[in-house]
Order: C-alpha cells, then sequence, then structure tokens
C-alpha cells in the first residue's frame, strides 16, 4: 500500500518513520503550493504535483492514502503598531542569537480572541523547550485549559522547565517602536508584574491561513466556518476528515495524540475503510445530467467528478456515503440511489412487513444514540434519572451518520418504535452526520405514512453534551412519559 504525506510540519519525520515501518511505501509533498490536482478515490488516489522547475509535473498514482500535516496558522497580532510573532512559528525561532538568551520570552494568549486548544497545545510545547534551554519564559493567559488528553502533562513539563506561569485579569501592552520592545503591565488580581521584551508570540485569530486554505480547496475537504477541518474535542477521532483516505493530522495532537491519530489510519487502511453505503451509491443518468456543477459543489464527501469525455458527473463509489444530498438537489432528477433503483416501487410494502402494528407488538423501544453526542458524557444511557428504560435496548454507534434508513426499518421488525439520538447541526465531527440521520429518519416517518402506519413509530432527538436536561424531556415524551 502506498501513503501520501502533503505539508510541512515538524512531525512528517515520525509520519514516515511510522508507515514505513509498517511495511508501506511513502512518497511525500512538504510544499502545498505544488500540488495541481487531487482526483480520484480511496486506494486509487492520483495526485499531479510541480517540480523544484515549476514546469514538469510529478504524477503519483493508486495511492491508497493521503495524509495532510499542512496546519492552519492564524496570523500574528499587531499591538500599538508593533507586529507580534505568530504564536505557531514559535517553534521554528528556537535558535535565538546568544545576545537574546537573557532576553525574556512571552507567550499571549487570549488576548485578539479567546485561543483554541491547539494555541494552548502549541504554546506549552514550545514554552517548555526554551525553558530548558535557559530562556527567561512566561505563559499569560486568561484560561487555562486541561480538558483534552496529555494537556495537563504539557502543563507539568513546562512548569517543571521553569516557565512562569500568569492567568492574568487585567493586561496591558505598550510599545516602544523605536527600540522595537513591549512593556507589559499583567495583573492576576492579587499581584501586578512588569516584563520588557522584545519577543512576544501570541495568537491572533481564527484565520486558517492562505497556505492551509490552498490544501484544503486542492484536496476538495468540506471545513466548518471557520476553516478548520477538525474540531479540539477530546472524545473525538483527532484524524477524519469529510473525504475517505484523506487524513489530516493536526496541529493540537500532543505525542499521545499523534500515535492514536496514526494507529487509527493505519487501523482503517488495513481492515479496508471502502464500505458500501447501506442504501446504495449515486447513480448518475447521463442522458439527464446537464452537467451544472450542483452535486459537485454539495458533495461533502468529494464523491461526485466531472467527467469531461462525457460531459456529465460521475460518482466514485468508494467515495460515495450513500447520503442523497446530490439526488435531492439535482434540477434534472438525474441522480438516484443505487438502492432506490432496484427497490423504489417496493418500499411501501417492505415497510408494511417490517412495521408491526401497535396493538401486535409488546411496546419494546430501540435507543440508537451517537457516542460523540450528549449521551457521550451521560454514560449508560440507562442511569438517566426520572426515566424509565423498562423494555428499552440502547446500541451506540460512533457518527449518526450511521443510522441509515436500513437500519431504522430493521428495527421495526423488532421493536414497537425506534429513536436516534445524534448531535446538534453544525457540532458533527463526522461532517454532516447528524443532518443525514435526520434525513433518514424523515424519510422511514414518510413511508410508514404512506403505508397507513404511524410516523411517530421513528423519531430522533439533536442534543449535546451539554444538555442533559433537554434529552431528559426528549427521551420522556418519547417513551410516553412512563
Amino acid at each position: 500500500m502506498t501513503a501520501l504525506i502533503i505539508g510541512e510540519n515538524s512531525c512528517n519525520s515520525r509520519v514516515n518513520d511510522y508507515f514505513t515501518h509498517k511495511g508501506f511505501t511513502v512518497a511525500s509533498i512538504p510544499d502545498v503550493y505544488k500540488l495541481r490536482s487531487v482526483t480520484g478515490e480511496v486506494g486509487n488516489f492520483r495526485v499531479d504535483s510541480k517540480e523544484d522547475t515549476g514546469i514538469e509535473d510529478v504524477h503519483y498514482t493508486e495511492i491508497d492514502f493521503i495524509v495532510l500535516t499542512e496546519q492552519p496558522s492564524a496570523g500574528p497580532v499587531e499591538i500599538s503598531g508593533l507586529m507580534t510573532r505568530s504564536l505557531y512559528e514559535a517553534g521554528k525561532t528556537k535558535a535565538a542569537s546568544k545576545t537574546a538568551i537573557l532576553e525574556p520570552k512571552v507567550f499571549l494568549l487570549d488576548y485578539a480572541c479567546e485561543s483554541p486548544l491547539a494555541a494552548t497545545i502549541s504554546a506549552l510545547s514550545d514554552a517548555a523547550e526554551l525553558a530548558r534551554n535557559k530562556r527567561q519564559v512566561f505563559y499569560l493567559a486568561k484560561f487555562i485549559r486541561t480538558a483534552g488528553r496529555g494537556i495537563e502533562a504539557l502543563y507539568n513539563e513546562a512548569r517543571n522547565a521553569g516557565v512562569t506561569f500568569i492567568k492574568y485579569e487585567d493586561i496591558d501592552i505598550r510599545a516602544d517602536l523605536s527600540e522595537e520592545e513591549y512593556s507589559i503591565s499583567v495583573s492576576d488580581g492579587v499581584q501586578e508584574l512588569e516584563i520588557k521584551t522584545k519577543t512576544v508570540y501570541a495568537d491572533g485569530d481564527l484565520d486558517v491561513g492562505e497556505r492551509f486554505i490552498y490544501a484544503v480547496k486542492k484536496l476538495n475537504l468540506t471545513a466548518n466556518e471557520h476553516g478548520y477541518l477538525t474540531e479540539d474535542k477530546y472524545y473525538l477521532s483527532p484524524v477524519l476528515t469529510s473525504r475517505r483516505g484523506v487524513y489530516h493530522i493536526t496541529r493540537d495532537l500532543a505525542a499521545e495524540r499523534l500515535d492514536e491519530g496514526l494507529e487509527f489510519i493505519y487501523a482503517h487502511a488495513k481492515s479496508g475503510i471502502y464500505y458500501a453505503p447501506s442504501y446504495g451509491v449515486a447513480i448518475i443518468d447521463g442522458k439527464k445530467c446537464v452537467f451544472c456543477y450542483n452535486c459537485y459543489r454539495a458533495c461533502t464527501h468529494a464523491a461526485l467528478t466531472p467527467d469531461t469525455e462525457s460531459n456529465q458527473m460521475q460518482c466514485l463509489k468508494e467515495a460515495c456515503a450513500g447520503c442523497g444530498t446530490c439526488a435531492g438537489l439535482c434540477p434534472a432528477n438525474a441522480i438516484t440511489l443505487e438502492k432506490d433503483v432496484v427497490g423504489v416501487d417496493d418500499d411501501t410494502e417492505n415497510i408494511k412487513s417490517v412495521a408491526k402494528d401497535t396493538a401486535n407488538a409488546s411496546c419494546k423501544s430501540l435507543v440508537l444514540y451517537c457516542e460523540n453526542s450528549g449521551c457521550a458524557t451521560l454514560g449508560d444511557i440507562s442511569a438517566i434519572p426520572e426515566v424509565n428504560f423498562t423494555g428499552i435496548e440502547t446500541q451506540s454507534v460512533p457518527c449518526g451518520g450511521q443510522i441509515d434508513l436500513e437500519r431504522l426499518s430493521e428495527g421495526l421488525e423488532t421493536y414497537d418504535r425506534a429513536l436516534a439520538i445524534v448531535c446538534p447541526d453544525d457540532a458533527c465531527r463526522h461532517f454532516d452526520g447528524c443532518k443525514r440521520a435526520c434525513a433518514q429518519v424523515k424519510r422511514l416517518q414518510d413511508m410508514l405514512s404512506a403505508a397507513g402506519l404511524d410516523a411517530k413509530k421513528v423519531q430522533v432527538i439533536q442534543v449535546s453534551q451539554a444538555m442533559p436536561g433537554v434529552l431528559k424531556e426528549e427521551l420522556q415524551e418519547f417513551l410516553g412519559g412512563k
């Protein structure tokens, strides 16, 4: 198998060594601007890259999976006309001159905006290393973050190295432009400290930078509203992106999580991440396709690609998740899902035979829940107080996107009703898995109604970890208040 590393990152050699040791052939494109195009699907990517001359192309074919290591790079902060250094570049500027050894180094977080967890990890790692090299280092932050795995260890490492921590309530920064020096007055509410330095590493804003945007576009990945591919959530897989076979090694991965991420990629690659969507892949009717690119733009999985020879879209089966988004928005009705084609006329009869009448059922309920939703912190769902779970069976799934029509309808063979619990919109780590689950529930409800059955036999609840009260109330209503 062949892996391709794209991007510049201090962990590149470690990623290379890991997969080489596992028996993979590993190629690398450190400069994302040398990417020309990335086409194909998991197990058979084709990547075209520019040579150093900028003229000749290098073609990487039959790439099994891609590891993106390029990082978002928020710009530095300007304070009183003087530009700070980017927090994420601190690790690249450790080799300070001997004359600057006694000059304090300041890591400033939560100044321009509330810093993400990634900034905390980057700052702690670099601050500790500078302190070990006998630099005087100050770590100034409005908030102390310890939620992520391995973060507490980084704090301890930095403290033991000699980093001075100040959780500030008030801070005033002035700049001397002629001396290019900062005067910092900082208070934790009890004591005040004055610091003079020429070196301030600051977390700017949520801008991800041009290099990262370029890589995301070339890989045709789905990003969130701020341009990020992943979320800083300790309970989520740290490497998944919207496109099968493309993974992202994020800057918030401490050593412990980097190993976890590499093992996750390896397990995926070896076990075969090419699973068939339960309701079939998209089928495109070339006679109807008007080549409008609507489906290409909407597909979050990069499964649709233009076929310029036949002037129509084509579906990459190994990339398709069978979510039906493309079929729902195609203006020419040129797209159907594979199982729709072979069995759409039998849907109503199938549902009639599967869904049992309430009078003949034993009043049992199936609860399918996404392990990343509100249930992730509640543990055993049956332990929710004030909710009677007699006759309830609960099953967890890695993502709400796996709660599909087939799984729900099969549940109605044994249970009187089925409930899906997924994340709220825009909170799904697996790129709209929650929306897909809601669409599948709605589709089954429509089929039940068409069959003359109670559509309320199947329902969906969207809750986050911070909404246990809402979950309890919704469950009580679904279970009839018993």
